[in-house]
């Protein structure tokens, strides 16, 4: 009896410990190929088979007059707002030519860990949401604190969100957009996916951009293939568009998304209660 017991709990821990660890769980890392690597090593340092299949690339833009104009007038911004390290890192490359020494009334935020690194490399220290998004930026009280005629720089990418802008000009914030580069789907990821031998278990997506390339790329096996993404609206968004399994992951850190597809497989379909 005491034995049975024994190996019963040793078969429970054996499976808890080969689920957590990923192994053989073949996953789709969809991220850019500059922000791709991270990700990839966290899984594949838990056993799992990762293949990048990048869906957006950036290029960058050239300035228009008026966007030059922004970067002379920095010192009149009461906030800088950086939504992405590509962002940091082209926005901050042009500023740095007009400001040797950057204006020191100037509060900087960063949607995440990975753009405040950017800046803290240019000697700018940012504030982070805690939860990494557009929505967790407005919960910051130095973004509700704002007041009518106050002013917002916003580095982005052409044709992002505006969530930010749309409810701080209900404030009277001025925002102005430096749009730096434009998101296109690179050209081989069509042929990436059709050298897919097997189905993947699990696809990582980290924008509404990437979502909708993803559909358009894998066709009628978009709905079937399990799918981690970063926030609640994507979730919403995967839902609507049919997707049967969605997991959410607290960020893009590959921490927070190992951790979230570890939960997930943990409950798939092995028979270990107790």
């Amino acid at each position: 009896m005491l034995q049975t017991a024994y190996w019963h709990k040793a078969r429970i821990k054996f499976w808890q410990q080969y689920m957590a660890n990923l192994a053989g769980l073949n996953i789709i890392n969809t991220r850019p190929v500059n922000r791709a690597q991270p990700l990839t090593d966290a899984l594949m340092q838990k056993g799992a088979l990762v293949t990048a299949i990048p869906l957006v690339e950036n290029i960058p833009l050239a300035l228009s007059a008026e966007h030059r104009q922004y970067l002379l007038n920095l010192d009149l911004y009461d906030v800088v707002f950086v939504v992405s390290p590509t962002a940091a890192k082209l926005g901050l490359a042009l500023l740095s030519d007009y400001w040797p020494q950057w204006p020191i009334a100037v509060q900087w935020l960063a949607i995440g860990e990975a753009t405040a690194e950017v800046l803290h490399q240019y000697g700018l220290q940012a504030i982070v949401p805690t939860q990494e998004t557009s929505e967790g930026l407005l919960q910051l009280p130095c973004l509700q604190q704002l007041q009518q005629g106050q002013k917002m720089l916003v580095l982005r990418g052409q044709g992002g969100r505006n969530l930010v802008r749309d409810n701080l000009q209900q404030q009277g914030v001025k925002v102005d957009y430096l749009d730096l580069y434009q998101r296109q789907v690179p050209i081989n990821s069509q042929q990436l996916w059709q050298q897919q031998k097997t189905s993947p278990d699990l696809v990582v997506i980290t924008s509404g951009e990437i979502l909708q390339s993803w559909q358009q790329l894998v066709g009628e096996h978009f709905s079937k293939i399990p799918m981690v993404v970063i926030s609640k609206r994507l979730v919403a968004m995967a839902k609507a568009l049919g997707v049967m399994q969605v997991i959410t992951a607290a960020s893009t850190r590959p921490e927070d998304i190992v951790h979230a597809i570890q939960q997930w497989h943990k409950g798939q379909t092995h028979d270990i209660s107790e």
